[in-house]
């Protein structure tokens, strides 16, 4: 998005990449922050902590932008998954007023960005309490420190990065004055930490609610419920159907004690190849009992469940014959056997 005055975002969608989105209203924000969080879910395995921990820190720092940049464009946000090193990075900029001028309002007697910065990374501190809590920068820092990630934020003439828990800052010449600010950090995947003692700013552990709760959790509370329609990968690729069964194994692993409700309903067709990979695959991961007890498909055509039935039988074939397997068979390539 080099020139996003000129192009529109493009439409095409990179499996472990969100491009550049801008945002600069409250619900385009709320929009660009469920599509990042579905990149993520769809392409890495994630522990609920982690899960939760990226959704707290993307929201409070686009939320900053919103709030502190006084930025008429508002602000731009991209995200990537990387399946080598288990991590996910994300970065937030705006080309507003910066951290230095924003804090000075609450804080007149600073002079300096690097100063500011300073300030602005330590919890409580905004420049009005009006205007926010001032946790935002600092929950993110301590959540990727603590998820075995990194941390910088680069506003004016000076930048703060962390990295294996050693902070640095650097003072930046005139001509690489940043108008604006910039935060990126990367999490880790797998990381053990709790979020509740990242966030417990006061000495109390505090546990934000999740989006597993807000978007997954059935009114009844009792099951996690994923509606098909609303995912936007597609049904006629394997690609399609790794994403979404990523998204199920997230699910799964997030409320162990919950059934996962799969609903088909709106899909009129999907492809065998989606079909092996989504649920095929699903049920020799987690084995006839445990796909039984935690999964139940509802709302299927009867074309559907003709695939969905084959494609598990085939499967199992495959695994019992020592054919193949769920995790070596995992290329991108479609079977021969599609749906017509």
């Amino acid at each position: 998005m080099l020139e996003p005055e000129a192009h529109d975002v493009s439409d095409t969608v990179h499996e472990r990449h969100l491009a550049t989105h801008r945002f600069d209203t409250g619900s385009a924000q709320q929009k660009v922050v469920n599509a990042l969080m579905d990149v993520a879910m769809r392409t890495m395995t994630l522990r609920r902590d982690v899960l939760a921990g990226l959704e707290w820190s993307i929201n409070e720092i686009t939320d900053n932008v919103l709030n502190h940049s006084e930025c008429p464009t508002g602000g731009l946000i991209q995200l990537t998954t990387f399946r080598e090193s288990q991590k996910v990075a994300f970065a937030v900029g705006d080309s507003g007023r910066g951290i230095l001028s924003s804090l000075r309002e609450g804080y007149p007697m600073l002079r300096t960005d690097a100063q500011a910065i300073g300030e602005a990374v330590k919890a409580g501190v905004t420049r009005s309490p009006e205007a926010g809590q001032g946790n935002g920068l600092a929950g993110t820092l301590r959540i990727a420190s603590m998820a075995s990630g990194s941390f910088a934020v680069t506003s004016g003439c000076a930048q703060l990065s962390v990295f294996s828990g050693q902070s640095q800052h650097y003072e930046r010449g005139d001509s690489q004055h940043f108008h604006g600010t910039l935060v990126s950090a990367e999490i880790g995947a797998q990381a053990n930490f709790r979020l509740a003692e990242a966030l417990g700013f006061s000495g109390s552990p505090r546990q934000p609610v999740d989006l597993i709760e807000l978007h997954y959790e059935t009114s009844a509370g009792d099951a996690l419920l994923l509606r098909l329609e609303h995912e936007t990968t597609g049904f006629g690729s394997r690609a399609s159907g790794r994403q979404i069964r990523t998204k199920c194994h997230n699910l799964l692993a997030a409320e162990p004690s919950k059934p996962l409700i799969i609903d088909w309903n709106g899909i009129p067709l999907v492809s065998s190849s989606f079909a092996d990979e989504l649920i095929g695959k699903l049920f020799v991961e987690l084995g006839p009992t445990g796909f039984s007890s935690r999964v139940r498909d509802v709302g299927m055509e009867a074309t559907v469940r003709v695939l969905v039935d084959r494609a598990i039988m085939q499967r199992v074939a495959q695994t019992l014959s020592g054919s193949g397997s769920p995790v070596e068979d995992d290329d991108d390539q479609d079977d021969p056997l599609e749906s017509v």
